[in-house]
C-alpha cells in the first residue's frame, strides 16, 4: 500500500513502535524508551493533523531534507509567500516553491524520492515535521505523499521575521563555491551561526513507515559550533525531546547534511559530511547544557553567495541559551581545572535573601579563567577575612543550583553565633570579593541510577537538594530523569524556607515532580495546601503518606538529629541502606545499618585503629574519609573546612599510608594527613587473599 493511501487513524498502530531500531537504541541508551514509547504513539501520525495544517500555511520558509544519488542527505531552504506549502489532504501536501540557485535540492527532487519538511516559525518558535516521498513534480513545485508527522519542541530557537526582496519563484543566478574543506568565508559564516539545520536518513525496507529522511534544527549561542580545522566540525547537542531521530538514524548511517544561513547576507552553505557521536569526556562536562557532542568530518562544501531572495531581523535568542554554554567558557573551564587547589578570588555578583536566615550569594571569577564544573550536591571551600579575625575564616558552603558555566552560588544561613556565616551576611554585599577553590565533594547525584527519586531536607539542608533537582528538571518543562520526583522539605514555617517559590513553579511545570512541605511551627500567614502540605515533622508516618510502595534513590540532607530519625524511618519502610545517600559533611551523625552484602567483606576493607582511643575500625568506601569514619566511632577529631584546605584536621600517621580523594590545598607534612579528605591506602593482602591487618593507625 503506497503512503498516500493510507486511511487516517486516531494514533499510532498498537501493536508496533513509531521509532525504528536506531530510535529504539538511543532512547534504551538515555534510559527513556519506556516513556518516549508512550508519547510516542500519542504524538506520532500517519497523516496530517488539523493543528498542522492550518500551520504549514502560516510559513513564508521550510527546511527540507533530501537524498542524493549516493544516498547522502541534504538540508535545504525553501522560501515563498504564505500559503505556499498547501495540505490538499491529510495525507498530501502541495509545495509551490523552486529550489534556491545552488541548492543541492535542484539534483535530488524527483518522483518517489525520500524527503522531509520541518515547519519552524522562528517568532513564535513552534515546529511541526512531516516526512515522506515526493509524489509529482509541477511547473512551479512538486507534491509530498505524507507518510509520518511530529510536532516538536520549541527549545533554542531564535525569532526572526522575514521580508522578500525579490520574486522567490525567480531564483537568480548567483556565484557557487564548491570544495572539500571549509575555505575562510564558510568559516565566518559557521563561527557567528547561533542556528544549523541537519539531514539524516534511514532506509530500510522492512521499516519503510519509520525511517525516511530526517531534518531538524539546532540553535545555540553564536559560535556553538566549533571550527576544529578546515574539514572538522564540533557542535554541543543539548536537551531535545528525547526522540532521538537524527541520532538514531546515524546508529546506522553517519551521513549528514548541514546548512548554515547567513541571515545578514543572504549566503547559503550546504556541507556533507559524516556525523560522529561523543557520548561523554571533559568538554562535555565542561559544556554546560550540552548532553553529548556531535562531531562532523566534511566530506563536501557548498556556498552560495546571496542566494536568499529574503532578509531576516536581527535574532531574538531564546531564553533557554542562557543554560547552554559556549566555546570560550569550555576552554576556560578545562584550563580552570589545573586550578583547582589554589585560592582564586571570585567577585559577588549579586545576594539574594531565600528566607529570613538564609541569603545566597552570586559568585564570578575575576582573575579571567573559567569556572570549574560541578556536580550537583557538590560543595565550595570559601575564605574570607574579617577584619578583626587574626586568620582567615575557611569554610564550605554547599552549591545551591545546578552548574551553569559561569557563576556559582552558594546559600548560606546565619547561625547567629558571631561566626563566618554571621560575617557574610552583614558585610559581603555586591562587589566584595571571596576567594574560593574547587568545588569538591562525594554527595551528588548518580544519574546512572535511573530509580524513582526522593530529595528529602530540613531547614538549611535544602541546598544541595536544589541543585540536584535543578540539575533534573530543565528548560521550563523537559525533564532529564524520567521517573518520579519527590521533594519533601522541612522547614519552621514560610518565612524560613528557602526556595518556595522557585519550588512551586517547577511543581508547574514539571509533571514528574511531587513536591511536599512540611511546617513544624505554621506562622499565622501560612495556608494550608498553599503555603505548606502538613504540619508536623517528616516522620515514618509521613513518608508512607507521601511515598508510593517504590525501589527509591533516597539523597537526605539536614540537622544530625533529622537525618537519623529519617534514616531509620526509612529503613523500617524497606528503603535498602545502600540507596540512601547521606549530606558529604553531615553522615557521620548518623548510624548506618550497613547490608549484609559482599560490600562488608573484611577482604575488601581496610583495618584503621584509632590509637588514643584503641579503637580499632573497618574502612570501606562507603565511610567516606577517615574524618568521617572516625566520627562515626564516636570520636570528634578537630576540623575545619572538610575539603583539604584550612589544615585544621592534620593528624599523625602512625603507620600505614593514606590516599587523597583529591589533591590537599594546604600542604601536608609527611607522616601527617589531612583526615578531611584522606582515605586509607588499601596495601598488600596475604597470601590466601584476606585482610592484612596491618591497616592504618591514626593518632586520634
Amino acid at each position: 500500500m503506497s503512503s498516500s493511501t493510507v486511511p487516517p487513524s486516531p494514533g499510532w498502530d498498537l501493536e508496533r513502535s513509531p521509532f525504528h531500531d536506531g530510535e529504539l537504541a538511543v532512547q534504551e541508551r538515555v534510559g527513556v524508551r519506556e516513556k518516549i514509547d508512550v508519547q510516542g504513539r500519542r504524538a506520532v501520525r500517519r497523516y496530517l493533523t488539523p493543528q498542522q495544517r492550518e500551520f504549514f500555511p502560516l510559513l513564508p520558509y521550510v527546511f527540507m531534507a533530501s537524498v542524493d544519488r549516493a544516498g547522502r542527505p541534504w538540508a535545504s531552504l525553501l522560501v515563498g509567500e504564505p500559503g505556499f506549502v498547501d495540505p490538499t489532504t491529510d495525507i498530501a501536501v502541495k509545495v509551490r516553491a523552486r529550489a534556491l540557485y545552488g541548492d543541492p535540492l535542484n539534483d535530488t527532487l524527483m518522483p518517489g524520492a525520500e524527503v522531509a519538511l520541518l515547519g519552524v516559525q522562528f517568532h513564535t518558535r513552534r515546529r511541526n515535521r512531516m516526512i515522506g516521498t515526493v509524489g509529482a513534480l509541477l511547473p512551479d513545485g512538486f507534491t509530498i505523499d505524507v507518510r509520518q508527522t511530529l510536532g516538536i519542541c520549541p527549545q533554542y530557537i531564535q525569532g526572526r521575521e522575514l521580508s522578500f526582496h525579490r520574486d522567490p519563484l525567480l531564483p537568480e543566478s548567483r556565484p557557487v563555491h564548491r570544495s572539500r574543506h571549509l575555505d575562510a568565508s564558510a568559516s565566518a559564516i559557521i563561527s557567528r551561526a547561533d542556528t544549523y539545520f541537519v539531514a539524516s536518513v534511514l532506509l530500510q525496507e522492512r521499516d519503510a513507515v519509520a525511517t525516511g529522511a530526517d531534518v531538524s534544527h539546532r540553535g545555540g549561542r553564536p559560535g556553538f559550533v566549533r571550527i576544529d580545522d578546515d574539514h572538522t566540525l564540533t557542535a554541543p547537542d543539548f536537551v531535545g525531546n528525547f526522540i532521538f531521530n537524527t541520532i538514531g538514524n546515524w546508529q546506522f548511517d553517519s551521513h549528514a547534511g548541514l546548512m548554515f544561513v547567513d541571515f545578514e547576507s543572504g549566503d547559503m552553505l550546504y556541507l556533507a559530511a559524516h556525523a560522529e557521536v561523543i557520548w561523554d569526556g571533559p568538554e562535555i562536562r565542561a559544556f554546560t547544557g550540552a548532553q553529548r557532542l556531535f562531531r562532523y568530518h566534511i566530506d563536501e562544501v557548498c556556498r552560495v553567495e546571496a542566494s536568499l531572495p529574503c532578509t531576516f531581523t536581527a535574532p531574538d535568542y531564546s531564553p533557554l541559551l542562557e543554560r547552554t554554554g559556549h566555546w570560550d567558557d569550555v576552554a576556560k573551564t578545562l584550563e580552570a581545572e589545573r586550578l583547582r587547589t589554589v585560592w582564586r578570588p571570585f567577585k559577588v555578583l549579586e545576594t539574594v535573601d531565600e528566607s529570613t536566615t538564609i541569603r545566597s550569594f552570586i559568585l564570578a571569577p575575576t582573575d579571567g579563567s573559567g569556572l570549574v564544573t560541578y556536580q550537583a550536591g557538590q560543595y565550595l571551600p570559601i575564605r574570607v577575612q574579617p577584619p578583626d579575625w587574626a586568620e582567615p575564616a575557611t569554610r564550605t558552603y554547599t552549591l545551591s543550583d545546578a552548574s551553569n558555566g559561569r557563576t556559582y552560588r552558594i546559600s548560606v544561613k546565619r547561625e547567629g553565633n558571631g561566626g563566618c556565616s554571621d560575617y557574610l551576611h552583614d558585610h559581603i554585599t555586591a562587589g566584595d570579593t571571596i576567594e574560593t577553590l574547587a568545588p569538591r565533594g562525594a554527595f551528588v547525584f548518580d544519574e546512572a541510577a535511573g530509580r524513582p527519586l526522593a530529595l528529602i531536607s530540613a531547614g538549611v539542608g535544602i541546598t544541595p537538594v536544589i541543585a540536584m533537582l535543578n540539575s533534573q528538571l530543565v528548560n521550563d518543562g523537559r525533564t532529564l530523569l524520567h521517573k518520579p520526583i519527590y521533594f519533601i522539605h522541612s522547614a519552621v514555617n514560610s518565612r524560613q524556607q528557602a526556595f518556595a517559590a522557585h519550588l512551586a513553579k517547577k511543581a508547574e511545570l514539571h509533571a514528574n515532580l511531587i513536591l511536599h512541605t512540611v511546617f513544624s511551627r505554621p506562622s499565622e500567614d501560612d495556608v494550608p495546601g498553599k503555603t505548606y502540605h502538613s504540619e508536623g515533622r517528616i516522620d515514618r508516618t509521613l513518608l508512607r503518606k507521601v511515598l508510593p510502595l517504590d525501589d527509591y534513590e533516597v539523597y537526605l540532607c539536614g540537622p544530625p538529629g533529622f537525618m537519623q530519625s529519617v534514616y531509620d524511618a526509612l529503613l523500617s519502610l524497606g528503603v535498602r541502606d545502600s540507596r540512601i545517600h547521606l549530606e558529604s559533611f553531615g553522615p557521620a551523625s548518623v548510624a548506618r545499618r550497613i547490608e549484609p552484602t559482599a560490600e562488608v567483606d573484611n577482604s575488601e576493607g581496610v583495618v584503621v585503629t584509632f590509637a588514643k582511643s584503641g579503637k580499632p575500625a573497618i574502612w570501606r568506601p562507603k565511610a567516606g574519609s577517615l574524618l568521617e569514619l572516625a566520627e562515626a566511632n564516636g570520636l570528634q577529631p578537630l576540623y575545619a573546612c572538610r575539603s583539604g584546605s584550612s589544615g585544621t584536621c592534620v593528624t599523625r600517621v602512625v603507620k600505614g599510608e593514606v590516599d587523597y580523594s583529591e589533591a590537599p590545598a594546604h600542604d601536608v607534612e609527611p607522616g601527617e594527613a589531612l583526615i578531611c579528605i584522606a582515605r586509607p591506602h588499601p596495601g598488600p593482602h596475604l597470601e590466601d587473599g584476606t585482610l592484612n591487618r596491618e591497616g592504618v593507625t591514626l593518632d586520634i
